[in-house]
C-alpha cells in the first residue's frame, strides 16, 4: 500500500500535537464534561497533569540516536517578489527531525531575523500551552454513542494497532474512547516513533516557532489547530481504516520511506519530494472505490489547502509584509503547489541556495 504511505508522507505529519498524548491523562476521558458545557451526571474530570512535553527539547524517549549521520543540509527555501517591491520567503518545513533540523535553523536564522514575521500552519507551541483549547478540540474525536474504537475496527486490525500504540507508549486503553480519525493519526505517529530514526519533537516548524518566540519575532497562523482537527475528523471510517491497514501492513517500509523523505528534505530536493507525493506505482493494489477515497483525501488535505495557504500568502504580500512563510514541504511542490500558484498569480518565485 505504498500509495497510502506516500500520501501520508506528503502531509509531513500534520499533527505533532499528539506528542503530548505520551503522558497519561492528557486527553479527556469519555465521561469528562466539555470545557464549554455542564458536567454530565457521574462525570469524572480529566487528570490534572502537565498537558505537554517541554517544547524546546527532544523527548529522549524514542531511542533515537543523539547524533545522526553527518551530512550537509540545504533548506528548501524560495524567494518571492512582486512587481511593486513585495517580498516574502517561502519555506518547506517538515514536522519530524533530528540534529539536522537544528543545522537548518542555524542556516535560516539570518533570513528569519530580517523578516517582519514567521507564518506557520499554526503556532503549535502556543497551542500546546492551552490545555483548555486542546481538550475542546479533542472532543471532536470522542465516541459519544457508547461504543469504543474496537466496535469500528476488524478484530485483527485492532490487535495490530493497539500493539503498536502500546509499543510507542500511546496508551491504547485510554485511546479506546476515540474514533478512527484519531486512531489513523496515532498509528501514523506510533509508526514514526518506533520505525523511523526521527523525532517528533525536533520538527522544523517547532524549532522555527521556538526561535521566533525567543527572538521576539511575531508568529502568525496560516490556518489553525481547530481547522486541522475538523478536517481530519471529516473523513470516513472507510478511509481511516484504509490508512491504518496500509501503515500496519508495511511498518518497516513506512519507517524507511519517512527517513527517505527526511533525507530528500535535507537536500532541498523538491523534485524528489514531489515524486514521493505523486507515486502511482501501487495503484493496482486498490479497488476503484479505494482510489476514489484516496483522491478525495489528497484533494482536501493538499490541493484545497494549498489554495487557502496561497491566498493568505498573497494577502500578506499585498499588505507589504515581509513574511517568512513556512508550511509543510508537500504543500509547495507540484502543479497545484504554492510555488506554482504564486507564479500563476504573477509573482516571481525562485529557489535559493542555503547552506552552500
Amino acid at each position: 500500500m505504498k500509495k497510502t504511505i506516500s500520501l501520508l508522507l506528503a502531509l509531513t505529519m500534520l499533527f505533532c500535537l499528539f506528542a503530548g498524548c505520551r503522558k497519561a491523562g492528557t486527553l479527556p476521558a469519555a465521561a469528562a464534561p466539555r470545557p464549554d458545557g455542564p458536567a454530565e451526571t457521574g462525570a469524572v474530570p480529566p487528570a490534572e497533569t502537565d498537558p505537554v512535553l517541554p517544547a524546546d527539547e527532544p523527548t529522549g524517549e524514542t531511542g533515537k540516536p543523539d547524533t545522526p549521520p553527518a551530512g550537509s543540509v540545504h533548506p528548501m527555501l524560495y524567494h518571492v517578489t512582486g512587481d511593486d517591491g513585495q517580498e516574502m520567503y517561502l519555506f518547506g518545513t517538515i514536522h519530524i527531525g533530528d540534529s539536522r533540523t537544528e543545522q537548518a535553523l542555524e542556516l535560516l536564522q539570518p533570513t528569519l531575523d530580517g523578516c517582519d514575521a514567521l507564518a506557520v500552519e499554526f503556532d503549535l507551541v502556543a497551542y500546546e500551552q492551552d490545555y483548555e483549547a486542546q481538550l475542546s478540540a479533542m472532543y471532536t474525536f470522542l465516541l459519544t454513542d457508547g461504543t469504543t474504537v474496537e466496535d469500528h475496527m476488524p478484530a485483527d486490525l485492532y490487535a495490530q494497532a493497539s500493539a503498536l500504540l502500546e509499543e510507542a507508549g500511546l496508551m491504547p486503553d485510554l485511546m479506546k474512547q476515540y474514533n478512527l480519525g484519531m486512531w489513523s493519526q496515532l498509528v501514523q505517529q506510533a509508526a514514526i516513533l518506533t520505525r523511523s530514526s526521527l523525532d517528533l519533537q525536533m520538527g522544523m516548524d517547532r524549532l522555527l516557532i521556538n526561535y521566533c518566540h525567543r527572538a521576539g519575532i511575531e508568529v502568525r497562523d496560516v490556518e489553525s489547530a481547530e481547522f486541522q482537527y475538523e478536517l481530519l475528523a471529516s473523513f470516513s471510517d472507510e478511509l481511516n481504516l484504509l490508512e491504518i491497514r496500509g501503515i500496519l501492513n508495511h511498518l518497516d517500509e513506512y519507517g524507511e520511506q519517512t527517513d527517505e523523505l527526511f533525507a530528500a528534505w535535507c537536500r532541498g530536493d523538491s523534485d524528489e519530494i514531489q515524486a514521493m507525493t505523486e507515486d502511482e506505482s501501487a495503484a493496482d493494489e486498490y479497488t476503484a472505490a479505494e482510489l476514489l477515497l484516496l483522491a478525495d483525501y489528497s484533494r482536501k488535505m493538499i490541493t484545497e489547502r494549498n489554495t487557502g495557504m496561497c491566498d493568505k500568502a498573497k494577502q500578506w504580500l499585498e499588505a507589504g509584509d515581509k513574511v517568512f512563510f513556512a508550511v509543510g514541504a508537500g504543500h509547495l511542490v507540484g502543479p497545484f503547489g504554492i510555488v506554482n500558484l504564486l507564479k500563476r498569480a504573477g509573482y516571481s518565485v525562485e529557489q535559493i541556495s542555503v547552506g552552500g
